[in-house]
């Protein structure tokens, strides 16, 4: 079986050579200066659509409000970071507390060590919270003196 030009470089070169290219086109653009009647178009949306519409709308509005509280508060908090932090560990130990009373009844070798774990988290958080405490008392001492 032979195919005539099949693997030969010039018989490719010598087709891309004959090739042309027409393009036509049956777009007729709108003359502006035609006089065409606008007719108003009225669109309907059933019950379904205006529900997920209005879903998703409310959804934007919610997301945009709550953004807009989000940075009011920022503006609004004037607490120094040293008091950001100190809420942050309380809220941690918090939390660990929280766990803590969850395993309490929980006599299992692997309870016992989450209980350990939390202990020794906790132990850190407080010492944490006792310098930043420490610090906060000796800024307030120093700047009312």
């Amino acid at each position: 079986m032979n195919i005539s030009g099949l693997g030969s470089t010039t018989s490719i070169t010598d087709n891309l050579q004959k090739a042309q290219v027409r393009l036509t086109s049956d777009f007729v653009p709108l003359d502006s200066s035609s006089s065409q009647d606008t007719q108003s178009d009225t669109v309907s949306i059933s019950d379904e659509g205006q529900k997920k519409l209005s879903t998703e709308l409310g959804a934007t509005m919610h997301k945009n409000a709550s953004s807009a509280e989000i940075q009011q508060s920022e503006q609004a908090d004037t607490r120094t970071e040293n008091e950001k932090l100190i809420d942050k560990l309380k809220e941690q130990i918090k939390e660990l507390q929280e766990q803590r009373r969850d395993l309490a009844g929980d006599n299992s070798p692997q309870a016992q060590d989450q209980l350990k774990m939390i202990d020794n988290k906790i132990m850190m958080l407080n010492t944490q919270l006792m310098t930043l405490l420490k610090v906060q008392k000796e800024a307030e001492t120093s700047s009312s003196s």
